[in-house]
């Protein structure tokens, strides 16, 4: 197995940043009562996993085409509590709305177990939705007031709630994700994630469409979300591969014997295993003092070399006959190695962790006395798995534990982009091409974030200018990266002058209800509550 690297850039990080300057201009949100309540969906009894929070704390109820947004006009939409799909059309010179329903929901009537509702907007006026119990739904959009469906689909036979993760349309078929979280009497999490394909040769003149093939993922353990890339890959990220349902499972790799040996500069390590493996069942991930190395997800080695070695001489032989992986590291000197590494896995693991989590809490801040805030903690393993579409088999790795991920950006036209924390800052990663690429940086976000106890949605502009958090008292906060100064402005400490400053505006939705949807452009910020839309202007 291939493994990734993020690669920083450090050019986009900002060693000196002391801070959010406290802006004092006064902002507004503009409210318009609407005659009906949006659909609203709460944790049942039995939905008793992290997983299941997981799904209801990244709900966001306003739903909005932003390939079809003008400089003029905003398409926005809402389900509302009888199943009908509300369009908001936003005149942003004339600050006026325009509502109408362009489509409807055939909502069940026991609902206690089901997941929030989901819209996703894909090319050629496709649209998909979920009802958040069992069925998605395919819409042409004919025109802004009517959508003809054209497709209604039972994802699962389990009635245990549903949720749309992306719709993209790929080789001119229609791709859905969508998942389930399964509750078993041994607590453990487990996610059933549907790769739906749907048939649009004949969607100009057919009544309805058709499935053309749907494939089934059993994710285990903590899973965050999946999108489609651009190369054939759907990538996972979670704490454990995914795997594809019918396929036979991979047998469990036990190592029969093991040793190590030094000549001169050369360490040779020999693993003798119990089943048969080749090359690409080997993922390896060195550093000249630290060395990861996997057989079929079973880790072999995880822990600190005894010596340097030169990272980039390694070499890697496999003896079919036999069984065995030979290993050869350079080291750097000719120092005789005392040990290799601890060869007991899950005891080396369990120490590691425990020392990054003393490290974590001892950090310190902006050299600040204050310690990490307990949320600050990550997940103990995070990882994007790149899973191929053909043979569903895990092909590529990128090893993110000890990251946490801020929030994630779906458009439906391309893979999703992902902001993981970074030290303090956060780091917006896109996967368009092979090799993710550091898109932006939000300055001291991951810090920010870490503070937030009731946030509600976090993201950020389309141009990556403001990072955005809501909170669960209508707060609305909004970081501008760079903000222009008029005038002349210094720093106290070095006297130098300064072009821009990073600014925090601090915004309230007056609303007894809770903010229930979010949208925010280059522009303006969009909040849904229960029975009325909020709109204001950002600072440019």
């Amino acid at each position: 197995m291939q493994s990734v690297q993020l690669s920083v850039n450090r050019s986009k990080l900002d060693p000196n940043f002391e801070g959010y300057k406290v802006s004092m201009e006064d902002h507004h949100f503009m409210s318009r009562k609407l005659e009906q309540n949006m659909c609203t969906r709460s944790l049942s009894p039995n939905m008793i996993t992290l997983q299941h929070m997981k799904v209801f704390s990244n709900d966001n109820q306003l739903f909005c085409d932003t390939k079809k947004a003008t400089d003029t006009h905003e398409y926005m939409y809402r389900i509302l509590e009888t199943g009908h799909i509300q369009s908001l059309v936003y005149d942003k010179t004339l600050n006026t709305w325009d509502t109408s329903v362009v489509g409807n929901l055939d909502f069940e009537a026991n609902v206690d177990s089901s997941f929030p509702t989901n819209l996703l907007f894909a090319d050629n006026n496709i649209v998909v939705a979920c009802d958040g119990s069992a069925h998605i739904y395919v819409f042409l959009a004919v025109s802004n007031a009517n959508w003809v469906q054209m497709l209604k689909h039972k994802v699962t036979e389990n009635n245990s709630g549903v949720s749309l993760i992306e719709a993209r349309i790929l080789n001119g078929k229609l791709n859905v994700l969508s998942y389930e979280v399964e509750s078993g009497d041994d607590k453990k999490t487990r996610s059933q994630i549907h790769w739906t394909i749907v048939k649009l040769d004949d969607i100009d003149y057919a009544e309805s469409l058709t499935i053309e093939k749907t494939t089934h993922f059993v994710q285990n353990g903590h899973f965050e979300t999946c999108t489609f890339t651009n190369d054939g890959y759907i990538l996972f990220l979670s704490s454990e591969k995914p795997y594809m349902v019918g396929h036979q499972n991979i047998p469990e790799v036990k190592v029969l014997g093991q040793s190590w040996s030094q000549a001169d500069n050369i360490v040779e390590i020999k693993f003798k295993l119990s089943t048969e493996f080749s090359q690409e069942d080997v993922n390896i991930d060195v550093a000249k003092t630290r060395i990861k190395l996997l057989v079929k997800e079973t880790t072999l080695l995880n822990g600190k070399l005894d010596g340097e070695i030169d990272e980039n001489d390694v070499e890697i032989c496999a003896d079919q006959e036999t069984n065995t992986l030979i290993l050869k590291l350079r080291a750097t000197d000719n120092k005789k190695w005392a040990k290799l590494i601890s060869l007991e896995n899950t005891k080396l693991e369990s120490l590691e962790n425990e020392e990054i989590k003393k490290m974590g809490k001892e950090e310190q801040v902006y050299g600040t006395d204050e310690p990490m805030e307990e949320c600050d903690e990550a997940d103990s393993a995070l990882m994007f798995h790149w899973v191929d579409q053909e043979t569903g088999k895990a092909v590529k790795l990128c090893d993110v534990t000890g990251s946490q991920l801020l929030f994630s950006i779906k458009n439906g036209f391309s893979p999703a982009k992902f902001c993981l924390r970074h030290d303090v800052d956060g780091l917006l990663w896109g996967f368009e091409q092979q090799t993710p690429e550091h898109v932006a940086t939000f300055q001291a976000f991951g810090y920010v974030q870490a503070s937030k106890t009731t946030r509600l949605w976090s993201g950020c502009s389309p141009n990556n200018a403001l990072a955005c958090i809501i909170e669960g008292n209508n707060r609305v906060l909004l970081y501008s990266q760079k903000v222009e100064v008029s005038g002349t402005l210094s720093n106290r400490k070095t006297a130098q002058k300064v072009s821009h400053v990073a600014k925090q505006h601090l915004l309230r939705v007056e609303s007894a209800d809770q903010i229930r949807g979010v949208y925010i452009t280059d522009s303006h910020l969009f909040a849904a509550t229960r029975d009325q839309i909020h709109v204001v202007e950002l600072p440019l």
